[in-house]
């Protein structure tokens, strides 16, 4: 097996991209489903944010020890308590809607528990995916990783969608398959190698390594570049992704189904895009795919809130999706891929607290939304973001040095 999907002949990386396409499937499934019972249990966007921010804030404190333990311990058994963290919660919203008794703060606590699940998942999951697919296919691994992250961002609001739209099943039962399908990608990541560290940066204690990963994210160029264009692009720009309930229903009227729609249109782009760049995540094309990318996300965010009608913000989306799924790719393959192995879950940790960001900075953005306006919200994120992208760029040109990171970062 070749070109594409050559990371795949390996079989212990086919089974953690097996077990990582079921997780996932499962949690965009349930983002449908969370983003639908959030609108209708308080019904504004400061609720969606809320939620958003519940997950934040738990992994502001949860993923720099999730990137620590990821380079301390066995990464098979952290792959498989956080898939038991995410288990846990979706278990518990599938009783709580089958037996109504669900309530708002319910989902809020849900989303914190699945955050802290996220915090040792990613960072585990990332550096077995370098350790498993070694430098050589360490891009394609990557990138197939993102191309299983956007199928189930297309096929997880199809299940959900269609789940919610049977009158005997609704939003319950999209709980009750995300917790089964949770359930066996646990099965494989327990059939994975041991993944034991075969480096230990710091002999001393995890706050000690946790402060070593800082000191070499921080001062290790161009770890810094890479670290702080996804941070502030995240922050600035992915809580786009929790007001599109909102942009469905009070933009277009087209309720859970259209935002069902713009999730999957926007995930097929991403599907794309990450299927066009599998074989070009390399060396300074890698670089270029980066900064093309991320002015491309804040330009879609811009389009997103110009959007006259549903029609023109399902072609966004789908731009948008491209945008979104190249910028990550290449962020975290280019991360990898400069970093010492010893050093790979934290720096994956560090990546994922942009994430952790954009949840924080969701709730006064939601708050923002309700009182000026969607639209001239969505375009000033937009903006902030291509203004973060230019100028990611232009530090890029001048001090980036001009060697092949993808192929002198492994030493």
């Amino acid at each position: 097996m070749g070109g594409t999907f050559e990371a795949l002949s390996i079989p212990a990386f086919r089974r953690l991209w097996i077990g990582g396409y079921l997780f996932s499937l499962a949690i965009f499934a349930q983002m449908i489903a969370r983003g639908a019972l959030a609108k209708n249990l308080e019904g504004s966007n400061a609720a969606l944010g809320a939620v958003t921010l519940a997950f934040g804030l738990t992994g502001l404190l949860t993923t720099p020890i999730g990137g620590v333990v990821a380079d301390r311990f066995p990464k098979r058994t952290i792959l498989v308590i956080s898939t038991t963290l995410l288990f846990l919660s979706s278990l518990g919203i599938a009783i709580a809607v089958e037996f109504e008794f669900v309530t708002f703060w319910m989902l809020i606590v849900a989303s914190a528990v699945q955050s802290a699940g996220f915090s040792g998942l990613l960072p585990a999951r990332m550096a077995f995916t370098a350790e498993l697919v070694g430098p050589e296919k360490l891009g394609n691994g990557v990138v197939l990783s993102q191309i299983s992250m956007n199928l189930n961002r297309v096929i997880g609001p199809v299940v959900a969608g269609v789940l919610i739209g049977v009158p005997s099943l609704g939003i319950g039962s999209v709980y009750w398959v995300s917790t089964f399908v949770t359930a066996v990608g646990g099965l494989f990541f327990m059939g994975l190698p041991n993944g034991s560290p075969s480096f230990r940066s710091f002999p001393g204690s995890a706050i000690a390594d946790l402060r070593d990963g800082l000191r070499y994210g921080f001062k290790s160029w161009p770890l810094p570049l890479l670290l702080g264009t996804s941070a502030l692009a995240l922050l600035v720009g992915f809580p786009y992704v929790a007001f599109l309930p909102s942009v469905a229903e009070d933009l277009f009227g087209t309720g859970d189904s259209g935002f069902a729609w713009l999730s999957a249109v926007g995930a097929a782009g991403g599907l794309a895009a990450a299927m066009f760049i599998a074989r070009k995540a390399h060396g300074r094309t890698a670089w270029r795919i980066q900064n093309v990318a991320v002015v491309g996300f804040g330009i879609g965010i811009v389009a997103l809130g110009l959007a006259p009608n549903f029609a023109a913000a399902m072609f966004v989306m789908c731009g948008l999706g491209a945008a979104t799924s190249a910028f990550q790719s290449m962020n975290s393959t280019l991360t990898l891929a400069i970093s010492r192995p010893e050093y790979h879950g934290r720096m994956q940790s560090l990546l994922q607290l942009g994430f952790n960001f954009f949840g924080v900075a969701a709730l006064p953005l939601g708050i923002c939304a309700d009182r000026v306006g969607l639209r001239q919200t969505l375009v000033v994120m937009g903006a902030l973001v291509v203004v973060i992208g230019l100028c990611s760029s232009a530090i890029y040109k001048v001090k980036v040095p001009l060697t092949e990171p993808l192929q002198t970062a492994q030493g």
